[in-house]
């Protein structure tokens, strides 16, 4: 995939991650924003960059720009995540451990 590409379809992606913690269907995203719901659906999908409306977006997601590009998470799979969690474990401390153990058990 080409770079541009790839980047196009990981904002998407971030966008309507973002969309979804804040509980927006793309059609009331779309109104926040003053835009087409189409749109929204193709920035999305990753067809096309959201050029005109990025700070309406960041606003209507009550978010800083730069967060809208925070999508390294959305590039690894769960290999890679399983691994990060496990590399990063080390360097917790006992408390933290505590965290982590209750916050998955409480997953179950």
């Amino acid at each position: 995939m080409k770079k541009v590409s790839k980047i196009k379809k990981l904002l998407g992606l971030r966008i309507k991650e973002l969309r979804g913690k804040k509980g927006y269907s793309q059609q009331k995203l779309a109104e926040l924003v003053n835009i087409d719901q189409r749109n929204i659906s193709n920035i999305e999908c990753g067809n096309t960059f959201p050029s005109k409306c990025f700070m309406e977006l960041a606003l209507a997601l009550d978010v800083e720009l730069k967060d809208m590009f925070d999508f390294s998470h959305l590039e690894l799979d769960i290999k890679q995540m399983r691994q990060t969690i496990k590399n990063e474990l080390k360097n917790l401390t006992d408390d933290n451990i505590k965290i982590i153990y209750r916050l998955i058990k409480s997953m179950k």
